[in-house]
């Protein structure tokens, strides 16, 4: 009798072995739609792996991953624009490759400019979020040749174009 119950204690172990080997072999690809752009993701605590958009789709393990960073990168007339992310991340909180097959990221431009008002009291302050089209969240510093750009300027305006009020964002 305990001859049986080691031989099944061995088969259950084995199969067990077996079908993790067989989960961990599986393999899925990821292609970020658009150009530019180099995603860090995330997939355990110590490990992360570099993706760069292009036409070709890069090899992953099966399983679900977590944006760490991302950076979109553009040329225009002799200058590199550069926008980084480190979340929030909208949809791409969970990437998930399933196996054999291609995930494909859309993220980045078109961006979306949305201001942000805060009142307090008769004081008003307004900021702004850069979101793309996942709906991740970039900061608001934007490097143009590898220097912070200067701070956005701004008009409030009333229905008739009349500038009621003008100024300049600042950074931090």
């Amino acid at each position: 009798m305990k001859r049986k119950d080691i031989w099944i204690s061995v088969a259950i172990i084995v199969a067990a072995c077996l079908a993790f080997c067989f989960y961990s072999q599986q393999k899925g690809y990821i292609r970020i739609d658009g150009s530019g752009a180099e995603l860090q993701l995330g997939s355990g605590l110590f490990s992360t792996t570099k993706i760069t958009s292009g036409l070709t789709p890069v090899a992953l393990r099966a399983r679900a991953y977590r944006p760490k960073r991302l950076s979109i990168a553009m040329k225009e007339n002799g200058n590199t624009w550069r926008i980084d992310s480190r979340g929030p991340w909208g949809d791409l909180s969970r990437v998930k490759v399933k196996n054999d097959e291609t995930t494909v990221l859309k993220l980045g431009p078109p961006l979306l400019i949305k201001p942000r008002v805060h009142q307090s009291g008769s004081r008003a302050s307004i900021d702004f979020s850069i979101i793309g089209q996942a709906g991740e969240h970039y900061g608001n510093s934007i490097m143009k040749n590898n220097r912070r750009v200067s701070a956005p300027k701004l008009k409030i305006v009333d229905e008739t174009g009349e500038v009621l009020a003008s100024g300049k964002f600042a950074y931090g």
